[in-house]
């Protein structure tokens, strides 16, 4: 069995408001009414609302990445990886609607330098992701040995989320697979390790 510890409860408790009011509205009385307990014990844990905040994010955060990690260890040339990368992160940041406010900064639900902060937290995370996965391509000889990781990674990330962000705002004239397609020609084929002369290209 399972035991909920009190800053578990807590956090359930700050997700739950949050979701249903934002960031702005939700206050501290509404989490320790949530959550069945006093100020005391919610400032025991957190030393602040946007430290909970902040605590209710990492938690969303966790489960998206269980998710990004599957997209980045399945079988498949690193590019194809990447490719799965984007069309998961769109997906889950379409349906989670705190997350996405925490990253994009939407002023209704969240303060600006509560967004700052933990997008922050995220791109840090995914950045590591995308780094992980263009050394292993490195090494399996599917990205070019002369890739600087840290810079791809960083550049992947910012193409990467233009195109979720379009998708999420509904503001592209190209559908989020077309997108995927035009993004893997231009940015993945250009990390694929190029052959010799004459050599078969073909797995």
């Amino acid at each position: 069995m399972t035991t909920t510890t009190p800053r578990q409860r807590l956090i359930e408790a700050a997700e739950q408001q949050f979701r249903r009011f934002g960031y702005r509205r939700a206050t501290v009385e509404d989490v320790t009414r949530a959550a069945d307990t006093g100020k005391g014990s919610f400032y025991l844990h957190f030393p602040s609302k946007e430290d909970a905040y902040v605590a209710v994010v990492e938690a969303s955060l966790e489960r998206f990445l269980v998710k990004a990690e599957a997209a980045l260890h399945q079988p498949g040339p690193v590019p194809q990886r990447l490719r799965a990368l984007v069309a998961v992160t769109a997906d889950h940041y379409g349906d989670d609607e705190l997350l996405r406010a925490s990253l994009f900064g939407e002023a209704a639900l969240v303060d600006g330098a509560v967004a700052r902060r933990t997008a922050d937290i995220q791109r840090v995370q995914i950045r590591e992701l995308l780094a992980e996965a263009l050394e292993v391509g490195k090494t399996e000889g599917s990205v070019r040995d002369t890739v600087d990781v840290a810079s791809t990674s960083t550049l992947l990330f910012e193409v990467g989320w233009a195109v979720v962000r379009a998708e999420l705002d509904n503001s592209s004239d190209l559908p989020l697979d077309v997108a995927l397609d035009t993004l893997n020609d231009v940015v993945g084929l250009g990390l694929i390790a190029r052959t010799a002369p004459g050599e078969s290209t073909t797995p």
